[in-house]
Parts: structure tokens; sequence; C-alpha cells
């Protein structure tokens, strides 16, 4: 088994079970992240991330949105508060929505967490989905994905370069550099780059590029079945392969409907309530990588499930769900 991310120092587990994953795919360590996007005052937020490090997550992550819909905290900042009152828990932006800052700015404010919080930065970034997000605030025009996309493929390479401290002259399309070197410089060599997406052409920029792959199920349009969930797989490792000794990426799911049980309520029946309260094929919640229902003990072993068959090992689960699980979370934690 691949410990792809052994040399980041940080708490880990690794269950003993076979490799059937997809080549170019890492079987690394489990890793769950509790996505925490708002707090009501700084006290309840320092409660929060402090139980989330206690109860053994790898990581805090918060989201980066806009929209008037989303009262959640600017990313940044929450895990800057974070890092002053953790010491072992990482640090995750799931995900950065690309077009909000230029990159030299976003490598400054990375390099600067990464250092104030002893190395600790999981960098989650993508092309933007929220169509709120950009016409309500006014802050960029909402391009067509392609257009988005784009800009990532560019904003990626560049982000690499200013995070390593070199002297940095970038000509691109979207990004221009002129002999600039970004300063402070991370703890971390490098920092680990997260690509979030569900397209085709997202999963294969996060394959060649991208130190771990946020899988996410957040548009209609998308097969979020299991089938679809293999059809993705399939293109990261078409990508992750064409790149010279590629064996070593972490692959994430995020946790988009969860529902931890009563122990005498079957699997199918807590579906079956999830469906009609979601309004959702009860088929769907069954299938679904992106779903994880039952008590505690079937979530663990569909958790294991994909770990062991596909190699999925970095789990973000939203912040309701995320405490209902705490205990199949330390469980699997504790696990060497």
């Amino acid at each position: 088994m691949t410990l792809a991310s052994a040399r980041w120092g940080v708490k880990t587990i690794c269950l003993d079970l076979p490799s059937k994953g997809l080549r170019g795919l890492s079987h690394s360590p489990l890793r769950f992240s509790i996505q925490i996007p708002g707090a009501t005052d700084a006290a309840i937020w320092k409660d929060k991330v402090r139980r989330a490090e206690d109860e053994g997550f790898y990581s805090v992550s918060v989201p980066d949105h806009l929209a008037p819909g989303l009262p959640q905290l600017a990313p940044m900042v929450a895990l800057s508060a974070a890092a002053m009152v953790t010491s072992s828990l990482r640090l995750a932006i799931t995900v950065v929505n690309n077009d909000f800052r230029h990159p030299v700015m976003l490598a400054k404010e990375i390099a600067t967490l990464d250092l104030l919080s002893g190395g600790r930065v999981d960098l989650g970034i993508g092309s933007g989905w929220l169509p709120d997000d950009y016409t309500s605030s006014g802050i960029r025009s909402w391009d067509p994905p392609g257009q988005r996309v784009a800009r990532l493929e560019e904003a990626v390479p560049l982000l690499r370069k200013l995070l390593s401290g070199a002297e940095v002259t970038f000509e691109g399309e979207h990004y221009q550099v002129n002999e600039y070197v970004s300063l402070p410089c991370p703890v971390q060599t490098p920092v680990p780059i997260m690509i979030g997406g569900a397209g085709k052409r997202m999963l294969g920029l996060a394959g060649r590029s991208a130190d771990i792959v946020h899988m996410v199920a957040n548009n209609p349009k998308f097969d979020n079945s299991m089938s679809g969930f293999e059809q993705r797989l399939a293109w990261i490792e078409e990508s992750a392969v064409a790149r010279e000794a590629r064996d070593d990426l972490i692959v994430g799911l995020r946790i988009t409907m969860g529902e931890v049980s009563d122990p005498t309520t079957s699997r199918q029946e807590a579906a079956e309530r999830m469906a009609s309260e979601r309004g959702v094929p009860v088929e769907r919640l069954l299938d679904s990588p992106y779903s994880l229902i039952g008590d505690r003990s079937a979530i663990k072993d569909r958790i294991v499930e994909l770990n062991e068959r596909y190699g999925v090992s970095y789990f973000t689960l939203s912040e309701d769900f995320a405490w209902e699980a705490s205990e199949v979370v330390a469980d699997l934690s504790s696990r060497q």
C-alpha cells in the first residue's frame, strides 16, 4: 500500500486491505475532513475546531462562496483562527473558487496560513460552479465552463511555481507575472493541492496536476451513481498514469448526503425516509458513493468498501453528519 502523504507528518491510519483500485491511484491512509461553513461568534468557532481535533478528524474544511443564500465565513480568516487553537488538525479549503483571487494573491495567503499553522494547509481549488457567486456579487461574469476551467488550468501550475519560492515569470492567456518572488515561503514543500470537480476535463486536470482529487456531486446533470463514479475514476486514471511515476494520487469524496440511523433501523428503511424527505429516488441514495446511510456499522463498512475497492481515502463530511458519525471516524482513525 502506497502511503502517499506520509511526508506531510500528520496523523494517519492505514487499513490492511488489498489494493484493488485503479492504476495510478494511491491506496493511502483514511482521512476524514469535517466541513464547517460558519459560526455565529469566535467562541463557537474555536469550540467547533477544537472538538474536531479531539474527535480525530484529519482536517477542518471551509467552503468558498459569495452567494447571499450561503452565509459562510471567509475561509482564509476562519482557518487562520482555527490554526491558533489547534495543533494537529489540518486546514483545508473545499474549495477555493479560482476566479475570486489572482494566483499571486492566493499564493501569498496560502503561504502565510501554512507558515502560521506550522505546515498544515491543504489547498483545495476549483473553477467555480455556483452562478449566484458571480451574478449576485458582480465579482466576475458567469463565463461558460470551458473559460472557467481554462483559467484554472493556467492557475494551478502558476501557483506551484509561486509557492516554491522561486522567481516566477509567466506569460499565459489569463495570467501574467513578471520576475516575481512570492513571500513568505510556506513550511510544506510542496503545499498539497486538491482539485475539486466532477467533469472529465476537471478530473483530467486533477489527475495530471493535483495531489488530491476532491470528487464532488453538486450538479444534477452529472451521473452520480456508482457507474458514473467508476467512469470518473477511469478519467482520473487515464490522466494520472500518463504522468511519469504517478502512483500517489489521493482520491477524495465529498459526501453530500449522510445519516446515522438507529441500529434497529435497516439501511433500506433509513434510505427510504431520507429519499422521501429530500425528494430523490431511494435507489440513488443506496447506490451513490456520495451518500453514507445506515447505522454506524453499515457506514463503516461502506467507507472500508470504498477504500478497499477503489482507493478512496479522503472523505469530506458535512458538519451535522460528521458529528453524528464521529464514532466511526474515531474508530477508523484509531487503526494503525
